[in-house]
Parts: C-alpha cells; sequence; structure tokens
C-alpha cells in the first residue's frame, strides 16, 4: 500500500447536445466520450496534473479545440524550462505553448478557425497545488470539514461586473450576462485572454472537484454542496452528481472529476485513451 491520490471521472453528452464536447485530462490520459462510465482510479501523490476543457458550442470543431487545448498540456514537459514558472504550469505556458498550438492546428484553416474552448487545471507536487483557468470551467476544493472554495475564476461579463460593483453578486441581469469574456480561442490576433492562477497548499482530507459548467449550472453551487457528503468515496460522490443533473434535464455536456488523497488500493482501475463504445 503506497500512498496515492484517488480519483473518479464521468462523461455525458447530455439529453440534449448531439455530441461530446468536453475532454477530461487525466495524468496523461485524454478522455472525450459521449458516455463515460465512473471509473476511478489512482495518481501519484508527488506529482500531478488533471484538467477539464469545454469547446466553446457556438465556435467551429468545438470539440477539436478542447481536445487540442489538452493534448497541449500533455506535452508541457516538453517546453523550454523557462516557459514555467517556478516549475508550475502558469499563465506563460498557457500563452506560450498551449494557445499557440490551438492556433496552430485550427485556426489557418477556414473551416476550423475560431474554434474556442475554456480550460481549468489542477496541478500537484509536494503537498502544493496550483490551479490555473480560462473561462467558467472551474476548480473546487472542500476542506475536510467540508468548507466549499471555488479556487477557479469565472471569466464571464457577469463575473467582471461584480468586481467593477456595478452589481451584486446575487442579482441577476439574464442570460447574456453570463457568457464568456475570455477563453482560448483558436486566433492569433485573440491573445489578451484572461488567465486566473492560484496556489496553494494541499492539506491532508482535502477533496477536489473539476468540472465543466454542464455541471455547476445545471445545479448550482447550493445544490452541489447539498448533495456532497465526506464520509462518501470520490466514486460514490461523482455518481451522486452525474445522477442529479441527469435528473435535472442535462441540456449541456457534462464532465466531472474529484479527488482525494488515499491509500492505493490494488484493485484500482487503470484508464487507457481508448474510449468505450457510446
Amino acid at each position: 500500500m503506497t500512498d496515492a491520490i484517488q480519483v473518479a471521472l464521468t462523461q455525458h453528452r447530455g439529453r440534449v447536445a448531439r455530441s461530446q464536447q468536453d475532454a477530461l485530462l487525466v495524468g496523461q490520459v485524454i478522455v472525450q466520450s459521449p458516455d463515460w462510465p465512473i471509473i476511478d482510479s489512482t495518481l501519484s501523490r508527488s506529482a500531478g496534473l488533471c484538467a477539464v476543457a469545454d469547446g466553446v458550442a457556438i465556435s467551429p470543431v468545438p470539440h477539436r479545440a478542447s481536445r487540442t487545448v489538452l493534448e497541449a498540456l500533455q506535452r508541457a514537459d516538453q517546453t523550454p524550462p523557462e516557459w514555467w514558472q517556478d516549475g508550475w504550469i502558469g499563465p506563460r505556458l498557457i500563452r506560450r505553448q498551449v494557445h499557440p498550438t490551438l492556433c496552430r492546428r485550427l485556426a489557418r484553416d477556414r473551416r476550423t478557425h475560431g474554434a474556442a474552448c475554456t480550460l481549468a487545471l489542477l496541478q500537484w507536487r509536494d503537498e502544493r497545488f496550483s490551479v490555473v483557468n480560462v473561462g467558467d470551467s472551474r476548480v473546487y476544493r472542500i476542506s475536510r470539514d467540508g468548507v466549499w472554495q471555488r479556487l477557479s475564476k469565472d471569466h464571464t461579463y457577469r463575473q467582471s461586473m461584480i468586481e467593477r460593483g456595478e452589481i451584486g453578486p446575487d442579482q441577476s441581469l439574464g442570460q447574456l450576462y453570463d457568457d464568456l469574456e475570455h477563453m482560448l480561442i483558436a486566433d492569433e490576433a485573440e491573445d489578451d485572454f484572461a488567465v486566473h492562477w492560484q496556489q496553494g497548499d494541499w492539506l491532508p482530507g482535502d477533496t477536489w472537484m473539476l468540472c465543466t459548467d454542464g455541471v455547476h449550472d445545471s445545479l448550482g453551487e447550493a445544490q452541489l454542496r447539498a448533495l456532497y457528503h465526506a464520509k462518501r468515496s470520490v466514486t460514490e460522490q461523482v455518481s451522486r452528481y452525474r445522477e442529479a443533473v441527469l435528473s435535472a434535464g442535462a441540456p449541456d455536456n457534462l464532465s466531472l472529476m474529484m479527488l482525494r488523497g488515499r491509500a492505493q488500493s490494488l484493485n484500482s482501475v487503470r484508464l487507457s485513451n481508448r474510449s468505450p463504445s457510446a
């Protein structure tokens, strides 16, 4: 038995969408499936990386945008050391590796130019964590005592208005203001996007959740918290959230993963890059 990070994840295209535009990165494995069952695995406690990307539906080939961004992260360790920030993936690497890769692959063809996605990632090493996001995919930390923190930042027009004091956090202005203000776009000219970066200590008992807006918009933060129970395994908790989103109508793709430190089990499932049949 060795100390490890337990990971549980799932994906579904939802009740309305015809295709899966989200993608998940777990270690070095990318998942992009219309219906990925709840899978659990383990990752090294000493260092690791997980991420979610959500293709923007109104852009061309959103499924390719989300996958391309995660493929760029897969190769992050091949980039020049000066692109890292104290050994972490930060805004510099997003701007010099991830976005240029998206542009190189998709911006030069008029059929794919403008493909866009959001990104949220969790990286860890030596009992420290780093959260980076662009757009409105989210990373939450839940303490051993059940205290929730949203460590990502929504890059929406509404959030910008809240930060400028123009509206209150509970004030609703309509769907238009929930639109994305910043995202990753396959266009070299669209390089002024915001990148949120936050670091801290990975505390004993911490649980982490990464999800796309198909989860947090469908349920809302109040229900996310109400459905959480610290004594459940991450596999059980992911199952509970998946059922709740599907029961709520799942109007969008849903992608979700949860992580928690634990002793590694000999029965853990190994992920592969092959997606199950739909």
